[in-house]
């Protein structure tokens, strides 16, 4: 994988993707969660908050504690954030910690996704309210996506998914099966929630019970994969797409529509 854009090797950038994930974290418990909400619970304004997270305010050693404090770690664990790694270690750290989000976090996917959709607006706004996350969480998953390029931003605005590039690179198979696993919760609970909440026109559930050898689940697995790449290649035929959907088998919308 080609390492990103916007390398910051300081420790004060390490300790942001502390405060990033657990911002993310109780925005998944509490959908309504906000950054003030965050900013309040850690005792700090959420202006310059926002600007910490979002890698536009530096660091200082003091507002390192005392977020640090607020978040309840121990100062040994603060203190770790104030020695500098060598580049290579902190850029390895941080790819693998980042690619770690973008496995176990659906949003990534339908970010990348969203933006074949024929009404696609390159704009934080849009992309909060249509997939109904925060805006700084969208913030955060942009940021993401572009330092481990998977997303690149051109400078007339375009937005290109980059991701032939591959995504699991540089990131352990026991992270990557936890991420996976994480993943997977997200999608089978969003999609309980669709099974509750939406009409039938937009989503479909189905199933069915089989008696079956064990000795041919391997066989099952491989016609279950050719069949989500078949399905995949027949919605990729159609160049006019308008929204967001997850596979599980269960097909639901992820995307929120105006109406």
């Amino acid at each position: 994988m080609e390492k990103t854009t916007n390398r910051n090797t300081s420790s004060g950038a390490d300790f942001r993707l502390v405060l990033q994930q657990a911002f993310v974290e109780r925005c998944r418990k509490n959908p309504s969660y906000s950054l003030r909400a965050f900013a309040k619970a850690l005792g700090v304004d959420a202006s310059p908050l926002s600007a910490i997270l979002r890698g536009r305010r530096p660091l200082t050693p003091k507002m390192k504690k005392r977020l640090g404090l607020a978040l309840g770690m121990k100062l040994d664990e603060i203190k770790s954030f104030a020695n500098l790694e060598a580049p290579s270690q902190s850029d390895f750290q941080q790819i693998t910690l980042d690619t770690y989000a973008i496995v176990s976090d659906w949003y990534h996917y339908a970010i990348l996704e969203l933006i074949r959709v024929r009404d696609f607006k390159p704009d934080f706004q849009y992309i909060s309210k249509t997939l109904g996350i925060s805006k700084t969480e969208v913030q955060i998953a942009i940021e993401r996506l572009q330092r481990l390029g998977l997303l690149d931003i051109k400078e007339n605005g375009q937005w290109v998914d980059t991701t032939s590039k591959g995504l699991a690179t540089n990131i352990t198979d026991d992270l990557t099966s936890l991420a996976s696993r994480k993943l997977q919760r997200q999608i089978l609970e969003m999609s309980i929630k669709a099974l509750e909440e939406l009409p039938t026109d937009i989503r479909s559930h189905t199933s069915m019970t089989m008696a079956v050898n064990p000795e041919d689940l391997i066989e099952a697995k491989k016609r279950i994969r050719k069949f989500r790449r078949e399905l995949c290649l027949f919605f990729e035929r159609n160049k006019n797409p308008s929204q967001v959907y997850h596979l599980g088998i269960s097909l639901y919308p992820v995307t929120r529509s105006e109406d």
